[in-house]
């Protein structure tokens, strides 16, 4: 196995972006920083790798429970045909578009099909 191997994050299947590399990074520095600052440089930098890693789990623990909603809502409006599910489509999407800064290209995509779904929807019901 190559090194270039071992250092490339795996395959991306979430929504949002791989933070291992930082975390990678984050690693060495605490590994380098040992010995001069008698191992508190290393506490720091394990402690900010375990924040980044417990935000990210919380980051992508809510972003599936909104694109779990959202896709219950279109499910819903393919039901009922109630409006008020593409309205909360458009703006549950439009707001973690512009609200998370950390989303991967899957998961870019995914929003801006959901939201062209739900704007395309709202064009053809009636008022």
């Amino acid at each position: 196995m190559k090194l270039k191997d071992l250092i490339n994050p795996p395959e991306n299947e979430s929504y949002l972006k791989n933070s291992s590399k930082l975390i990678t990074a984050l690693f060495i520095i605490g590994g380098i920083a040992y010995y001069p600052t008698k191992g508190y440089g290393t506490v720091i930098a394990l402690v900010i790798a375990l924040m980044i890693l417990v935000g990210q789990k919380l980051l992508l623990s809510q972003i599936n429970k909104d694109f779990s909603d959202m896709y219950f809502a279109k499910e819903q409006f393919e039901k009922l045909g109630n409006k008020t599910y593409l309205e909360f489509i458009v703006a549950r999407s439009s707001q973690i578009l512009q609200d998370n800064k950390v989303l991967s290209e899957k998961g870019k995509q995914e929003l801006h099909k959901l939201n062209q779904y739900a704007v395309e929807q709202l064009k053809k019901a009636p008022n």
